[in-house]
């Protein structure tokens, strides 16, 4: 099966969940994904060379075991995600290649939003993509980056551009590159990531979503389902939006402009997976997102302290980003 996600032309041994198989007629494949069993090369890993410790995740509750540690293998050769949930990853350094596999109770489904999140926004970051921890959005044939620290309301709020008619182009993981001196915002997939009380406020949507997974408190929003619409090709970045909670005692919600200058230790605090990021890694993002925030616009968004006027914002935005 073949998937375009992120921009890359992903093949993969099983169907994957919430991804639309896609034509591959004589392209190039970018990434290989194999789930299920890791293969013999990928055993042998673990017994003849030793692991060393990349990155660990720390638990919920100090004290706790790491949520996730990650170990080079084969002098750097490959990377080995080990969740504490039960889900382990191996890529290889060039981020072509990825193996998955999972343990009861947790499903192939399960293994797949693991696949679709942290383990491609890794491999993305290995082959050089910068990718900001974002929704992405599509108005008039130009994109907006909606992006936050975790739970600030990104999913939500682009959910309520969906519910509005509104494109949607990703969520969570918003891939960009330069195109003739353009920024373009690349396509994800088309479920937005949402907690089942988020989007109660938005009255155009169901009042029940279907859940990810019998295991995640999250559910999804399929916007590559009418009534609403997902945008699967690449689109000129014209506005990142950061939405910012400490100005919550706000009576309504008010966007403030960013000065360059200011716009990219903002802008690289709000990249995907940026703990994971080597020193050659970090050089390269910082010389992007230099080259970025002077070619977009950045605005921050003080928001008021609940989402219950979050279907306004859509057209306090909206007005924004057209004028």
């Amino acid at each position: 099966m073949n998937y375009c996600v992120y921009g890359l032309l992903l093949e993969s041994n099983v169907e994957l969940s919430g991804l639309q198989s896609c034509k591959a007629a004589g392209e190039k494949i970018d990434v290989t994904a194999t789930m299920g069993d890791f293969p013999g090369e990928i055993e042998r890993l673990f017994h003849h060379s030793m692991p060393q410790r990349y990155y660990a995740e720390p638990g919920y509750i100090e004290g706790d075991p790491p949520r996730l540690v990650v170990n080079t293998l084969a002098d750097g050769q490959y990377y080995h995600f080990s969740y504490a949930v039960g889900v382990q990853f191996v890529c290889d350094k060039l981020a072509t290649s990825v193996w998955g596999r999972w343990q009861d109770p947790l499903t192939l489904m399960d293994a797949t939003l693991f696949l679709v999140g942290p383990i491609l926004g890794f491999m993305l970051r290995l082959q050089g993509v910068t990718c900001l921890h974002a929704s992405g959005v599509v108005i008039e044939g130009r994109a907006l980056a909606i992006t936050g620290p975790s739970g600030s309301g990104k999913s939500t709020l682009a959910a309520a551009f969906a519910a509005a008619g509104f494109p949607i182009l990703s969520d969570d993981i918003l891939p960009l590159q330069f195109e003739q001196g353009s920024p373009q915002a690349l396509p994800g997939y088309s479920r937005l990531r949402l907690y089942p009380r988020s989007f109660k406020g938005i009255t155009q949507l169901p009042d029940d979503l279907p859940a990810l997974s019998p295991h995640w408190s999250k559910c999804y929003l399929d916007v590559g389902s009418a009534p609403y619409s997902f945008h699967h090709l690449s689109i000129p970045l014209h506005v990142v939006y950061f939405l910012d909670w400490k100005k919550s005692d706000a009576a309504v919600s008010q966007i403030m402009p960013v000065k360059p200058i200011s716009a990219v230790p903002l802008l690289a605090a709000n990249t995907y997976r940026n703990e994971v990021l080597d020193s050659d890694m970090r050089k390269k993002e910082f010389f992007f997102l230099s080259q970025l925030a002077s070619k977009v616009t950045v605005r921050t968004i003080r928001m008021r302290d609940d989402l219950h006027g979050i279907s306004n914002l859509v057209d306090v935005i909206r007005k924004d980003f057209k004028g």
